[in-house]
């Protein structure tokens, strides 16, 4: 019994088609002139979408160089920052006696191993979804300083894929 319905199933199924099928050869014959004006404002709009996609693509492409130019910006500051507040001038240790130039150097290296387990620090809350604010507060630095971590990390990560992109591209 099963057997029987599904033949005919099947051949119900296939009279359904040719009939949606021989509908719409009717209307389209009927109403061509409609179905040309739908059929160039979609062509209208497939060439806007494309036109759109290449100017976002270069728009894209101009923000990946301002990125990266501000990026290195914010890197030689970073590095400035780092000769002002905790590295030792070339001048400066010849102006100290040898023990005054020992200490400077330890107390550096003491400084980067903290603002390097405080970038660690912020890094972790930042991926556990914590808001700037707190994590600014929790680990005792600014907002600005905070953000300025995460930015550096995003941009990491955004070289990271673009190399791993360009790596699978060439591959």
């Amino acid at each position: 019994m099963m057997a029987t319905v599904m033949a005919w199933a099947g051949s119900g199924l296939d009279v359904v088609v040719l009939v949606l099928l021989a509908t719409l050869v009717w209307r389209l014959g009927r109403d061509s002139g409609a179905w040309r004006e739908r059929e160039m404002r979609l062509r209208a709009v497939c060439g806007d979408l494309r036109t759109l996609v290449a100017q976002s693509e270069g728009l894209a492409r101009d923000l990946d160089e301002r990125l990266a130019t501000r990026e290195a910006r914010l890197r030689a500051l970073l590095g400035e920052a780092e000769k002002a507040l905790g590295g030792v001038e070339p001048g400066s240790a010849r102006r100290g006696g040898p023990a005054e130039g020992a200490a400077t150097a330890a107390g550096s290296r003491e400084a980067a191993d903290d603002a390097e387990e405080a970038a660690a620090q912020i890094e972790r809350l930042a991926e556990a979804g914590t808001a700037v604010d707190e994590i600014a507060r929790r680990v005792g630095v600014a907002p600005a300083e905070v953000r300025l971590v995460i930015g550096l990390k995003a941009a990491r990560a955004g070289r990271r894929r673009a190399a791993d992109a360009k790596a699978v591209a060439h591959a």
